[in-house]
């Protein structure tokens, strides 16, 4: 009862103004209570979700589960089901999980180009980019449950995850679904157990291919493979295909086998390595309209009332989060834009991003603290020095005073 309380806790975050929340959240106790009841009578049932077409990067159609069952699958994910399928992921398998996401992808592919320069300076530096095809839609729901029953260690969560993925319904003729020899397929994206599914689902290949080249990271079904070595990249390509195949998936190949030095896109950013090593990030090409046109957009909803400029100001403030990492110049041409549009200076924090190094005011505090602890020394060794001085004339004045005497 008290973890169903804390996931609908966490599961209102960021949608507390919509229905579905406010009803479940306005009597909380009772809705658990009805929920726990459910489950343990053996009455629960997942309901179908809510179809929602995604048109950013692409178009896509999601699934949104009701709010009950969201409430339930968090409860699972955070008893158990989440260490368990995450337990044996390699760091650069990147996507949906604690402390990771975009922000550490990126950062990653930069590491990765100053190892390779580091290793051997101004030598080519081949990758590919795979993708899976049609990831979501095509994935087996036998190899799903295969890998919950050997992963899971709590067997009562088993029922409820088979019954999630069942819940996807394949939308192909009967007939094809009978001669597809890996059945039924499909997984909606908006669900967190279809996430950490799908995630988790490539976890073998990742490990082959880390073995086979140390300069691999995956973000969900987007792979990059990167070496000095054009051999290892293609038989790491190879790999990834069987690998692929075996469980019933199709590999693409983005752009083949490129150069760094002319650049290559990963997460919708071009990442371009110089020959000295320099790296240069820059923005999908259609990054800047596409954000001139929600602007557009956000100025049409708050001239009729729908939209606020509170609201505005945090959209563009995670645009700016975003672009930080292609430098000032698409930030200066989007801030002139965004006030011509709407007659006010845009009004934004911009986090200091180091992708290149450490910090430079943590090397600054160091280096003060350094310095500030060599004055302590020196003042220590001026001190130890004056007083060995004064004892030595002290000693000399004794011994005058007494030869004086003795005179």
């Amino acid at each position: 009862m008290d973890e169903l309380c804390k996931a609908a806790k966490e599961c209102r975050r960021g949608v507390s103004n919509k229905a579905g929340p406010v009803e479940f959240n306005l009597h909380r106790l009772s809705s658990c209570k009805r929920l726990k009841d459910d489950i343990m009578s053996g009455r629960y049932k997942i309901r179908p979700g809510t179809k929602v077409i995604v048109y950013r990067p692409k178009r896509r159609v999601a699934t949104a589960p009701w709010f009950r069952d969201r409430v339930w699958q968090r409860s699972m994910c955070n008893n158990g089901v989440y260490e368990d399928l995450t337990r044996s992921f390699i760091l650069e398998n990147i996507a949906c999980q604690k402390g990771k996401g975009a922000d550490m992808a990126i950062r990653r592919v930069v590491k990765m180009l100053q190892r390779l320069h580091r290793k051997e300076p101004g030598a080519t530096v081949y990758g590919v980019h795979l993708d899976v095809k049609k990831y979501f839609p095509s994935t087996p729901h036998d190899e799903l449950k295969e890998m919950d029953k050997r992963r899971i260690s709590e067997e009562r969560f088993l029922p409820f995850l088979y019954e999630i993925i069942e819940s996807n319904k394949d939308e192909r003729p009967r007939e094809e679904i009978d001669a597809d020899p890996f059945g039924e397929r499909g997984t909606g994206l908006g669900s967190q157990i279809n996430q950490l599914h799908q995630i988790a689902l490539l976890d073998p290949m990742d490990h082959d291919l880390k073995c086979i080249c140390r300069d691999y990271i995956r973000y969900n079904d987007d792979i990059l493979i990167l070496s000095h070595d054009r051999q290892v990249i293609e038989r790491a390509r190879g790999a990834a295909r069987d690998h692929l195949a075996k469980i019933g998936l199709i590999m693409t190949d983005k752009a083949g086998i490129f150069k760094a030095e002319n650049g290559f896109y990963f997460l919708r950013k071009r990442f371009i390595m110089k020959r000295s090593g320099k790296i240069i990030i820059r923005l999908h090409s259609k990054a800047l309209a596409e954000e001139r046109n929600t602007l557009r957009g956000l100025k049409r909803c708050v001239d009729y009332g729908l939209r606020t400029m509170e609201d505005v100001r945090h959209h563009y403030q995670s645009w700016i989060a975003n672009a930080e990492y292609a430098g000032d110049a698409p930030i200066r041409a989007m801030d002139k834009f965004y006030a011509q549009l709407f007659r006010e200076r845009p009004q934004y924090k911009r986090k200091k991003r180091y992708l290149y190094g450490n910090n430079p005011e943590t090397r600054r505090k160091a280096r003060k603290s350094r310095t500030r602890k060599q004055d302590a020394k020196e003042r220590e060794c001026r001190s130890e020095s004056e007083d060995r001085l004064c004892g030595d004339l002290r000693l000399s004045g004794d011994a005058g005073g007494r030869r004086g005497g003795a005179e």
